[in-house]
């Protein structure tokens, strides 16, 4: 959504390999709930249209917990 579509999450999967030490690093931003989710304006001043419309961050939360990615659509301006 930030990206405005730009950018795509790739399907990953860990495979254990008894060769190769592996370390993962997570790290979570979590906005307020009042804040706004929306693409980021560099992104759609460069002539690029916005593809999601703009919902806070809680009712974007709500809909992801219950309705999983598939919420994705509903977010959708065209």
């Amino acid at each position: 959504m930030i990206s405005n579509g730009r950018l795509i999450g790739a399907e990953h999967r860990v495979v254990t390999n008894s060769e190769f030490a592996r370390t993962t690093v997570a790290y979570f931003i979590r906005p307020t709930s009042e804040q706004i989710m929306e693409p980021a304006k560099s992104l759609i001043s460069s002539g690029a249209q916005p593809i999601y419309k703009a919902i806070p961050f809680e009712e974007f939360l709500k809909n992801f917990m219950t309705k999983g990615s598939d919420f994705e659509q509903e977010l959708l301006l065209t």
